[in-house]
């Protein structure tokens, strides 16, 4: 049976009130005050609906959100940071994003916790190049092309790149974020560098220029582990290594108001949970794998100093 997720069902629900796609493009684009292609390619799945506008057209045709969260086992896929920031949506998601961070750094007791196979989101959306390279592996990968998309030919969102600064300090702004960090993270990204090399998806020079960004990650990654704090904002960050390998990344986000879990696939893309019994279990995976690992920020300096040289040294291979 295949796999039916929120936004499907959603669209199903939608569908149920207006069948007709012509008149339901319409009504949406009419709702939402968007463009009518736009209202097609949320309707086709292209790019799903935000919180904000499903709750609008929700109240709009009468369709209980609630209880469709309920009937999809409360998983949800709708608008949160680590899947969203990805791609190439559009302006009205990444602000209703933006406003969602906003709600949740002001709240008491807000905390980011994540246990990493690779370079998150919010570490890595002020490196455009890294971030490109994480897209030409998420486009070649997920779709089924005939010919592979080169890197040259890999463009991310207007919107994004606009809020690129605003979105980089509210990640900064939570109070306390922590990362447990696979030692093997450099290794395996600048493995996977080497082999889109040889297979001519990035030209040598592009090579060289990321080469030269994931220096200068490393550099600023040591400046907050030294420090244990985001020098824009003075919040907590810690830095664990992990010899354990860690084959999925999980996250949490939570506050005295909310909880969130997530689980990465396909790259970028992350699975999103409200459900608290899945928060709790992915809390306590992600805090078990921090207390087996070693703590590099803020102490620990000669592991500190030795995982850095090692991790240039891989860079270096380039």
């Amino acid at each position: 049976m295949k796999d039916v997720s929120l936004h499907e069902t959603f669209v199903r629900a939608m569908e149920k009130e207006i069948p007709k796609k012509t008149k339901l493009a319409d009504f949406v684009a009419d709702s939402l005050c968007i463009e009518k292609e736009t209202a097609y390619r949320r309707l086709r799945g292209e790019v799903q609906f935000s919180l904000r506008e499903a709750g609008i057209l929700a109240t709009l045709l009468n369709i209980s959100l609630d209880n469709l969260i309920h009937d999809h086992s409360k998983s949800l896929t709708l608008g949160l940071p680590i899947d969203y920031l990805t791609g190439t949506y559009d302006r009205s998601q990444i602000e209703d994003i933006i406003h969602y961070l906003h709600e949740f750094t002001q709240e008491p007791g807000c905390e980011f916790g994540m246990a990493l196979s690779g370079i998150p989101f919010s570490l890595f959306l002020q490196y455009k190049r890294l971030a490109r390279f994480y897209r030409l592996k998420y486009v070649n990968h997920t779709t089924n092309r005939p010919v592979s998309i080169p890197y040259e030919k890999i463009e991310e969102s207007e919107a994004k790149i606009e809020y690129r600064e605003e979105l980089y300090l509210l990640f900064r702004q939570i109070a306390n974020t922590y990362y447990v960090w696979d030692r093997q993270i450099i290794q395996l990204l600048v493995n996977d560098i080497k082999y889109a090399a040889s297979i001519r998806l990035i030209a040598g020079w592009e090579v060289a220029e990321l080469k030269q960004e994931l220096f200068r990650f490393l550099d600023d990654l040591e400046q907050i582990a030294i420090k244990g704090i985001f020098p824009e904002t003075g919040n907590k960050c810690e830095l664990y290594i992990s010899d354990a390998h860690i084959d999925v990344s999980y996250a949490y986000m939570c506050s005295q108001k909310r909880q969130v879990s997530t689980l990465s696939a396909f790259v970028i893309f992350s699975s999103i949970s409200l459900e608290t019994q899945t928060f709790q279990k992915v809390n306590n995976w992600v805090k078990s794998l921090k207390r087996f690992s070693t703590l590099v920020s803020g102490i620990g300096e000669r592991e500190r100093i030795l995982f850095f040289e090692e991790q240039r040294e891989i860079v270096d291979t380039l």
